[in-house]
């Protein structure tokens, strides 16, 4: 920009960082107030049906409507409010805003904090960060497990998910696959563990899944008579990682192996490509792995590269059946990697 331009034009410039902010934050409250399913629904709604309906203050929610609307997201006509075609474009990427708002906008108010030496972790959502990263799998980490469980010979029949947020991953996989006679979910969020036991209620599935609240390390010492056939570790090496080391990664895998000794392991795990200036001015690199990048390290966790994961499964006797990556579809970085591993020589 010019230093000849006008101070308002580069303040309008200047200040869309801020103006994004903002409108993310707000297109996550239209979400989770359940106005957007509100306006989806019943169509144009008049302020005072809008607040009676919610139990809102129509003042309030007046500027907040008003807002939207300014934005593109809303039309009003003759006082009415409706969903723009704009808002309902975004639908589908709405577990996009449950993860980065809901999960980790606490964590980046206190980066500058958190830069000091000696200043701790910063906090997160674990709920949220749950429950949105279930509801992105279905777009990627889900097709990509079902992609490698049929590199195996057979079906899968006993399914373990660990880390499985508010079940969605469980859920999918039992009614695209009826074979999977028991699935068992592990889930240290209290709070997912009741979405995940609501959401399989209302799929009529209680027969068929379990969820247990209670970290990795602490199921695989608990007592049980379930034997999987698959386990599937989906983002959970780099929370081992992050908080155990290496060390605490390399127990883990040995003591799933040990416990369960004929099993398939699947693990999903994000390549660790902060500094690739290629791929980092890719649109997706700037647009989800940017920031997806930058909340992990502040909140324990430890991504790492595809050829760092492989050496320690090779350190744990772990051979790799199967490398495969997200359809480029949806994902064509492909820097979300998908491993089938198997005790060697099993």
């Amino acid at each position: 920009m010019s230093l000849t331009e006008s101070f308002e034009a580069r303040l309008i410039e200047g200040i869309q960082p801020l103006r994004q902010y903002v409108l993310s934050i707000n297109i996550y409250h239209l979400f989770e107030t359940g106005l957007f399913d509100l306006l989806l629904a019943e169509g144009g709604l008049a302020i005072e049906a809008i607040a009676e309906r919610k139990a809102m203050e129509p003042d309030r929610l007046r500027v907040f409507l008003g807002y939207l609307r300014n934005e593109g997201y809303l039309s009003e006509v003759d006082g009415k409010f409706s969903l723009a075609d704009k808002a309902r474009k975004i639908e589908e990427f709405r577990p996009w805003y449950t993860m980065f708002v809901g999960g980790y906008d606490e964590t980046y108010m206190q980066i500058g904090e958190k830069l000091s030496r000696g200043s701790g972790w910063a906090s997160r959502n674990l709920a949220q960060v749950g429950n949105g990263s279930c509801g992105i799998s279905r777009h990627d980490a889900i097709p990509l497990t079902r992609k490698l469980m049929a590199k195996v010979p057979g079906r899968c029949t006993r399914l373990l998910d660990m880390g499985c947020g508010n079940g969605r991953y469980l859920v999918e996989f039992c009614e695209a696959l009826p074979e999977i006679q028991q699935a068992w979910g592990v889930e240290p969020s209290a709070e997912s563990c009741r979405e995940a036991e609501q959401m399989i209620a209302r799929h009529g599935l209680q027969d068929r899944v379990h969820i247990v609240n209670a970290s990795a390390g602490a199921f695989l010492h608990a007592p049980s008579s379930f034997e999987p056939d698959f386990v599937v570790l989906g983002f959970v090496l780099h929370e081992i990682l992050g908080q155990e080391g290496p060390a605490g990664v390399r127990a883990f895998l040995t003591q799933m192996v040990e416990r369960f000794p004929h099993l398939h392991l699947i693990i999903i795990e994000v390549d660790q490509q902060l500094d690739s200036p290629q791929l980092m001015q890719h649109g997706l690199g700037l647009a989800y792995y940017n920031p997806y990048y930058l909340a992990h390290p502040f909140t324990q966790q430890r991504l790492e590269t595809p050829s760092f994961w492989e050496g320690v499964f090779a350190e744990c006797d772990l051979e790799v059946v199967a490398k495969e990556f997200t359809d480029p579809e949806v994902d064509s970085t492909g820097m979300e990697v998908g491993y089938l591993l198997r005790k060697r020589g099993s």
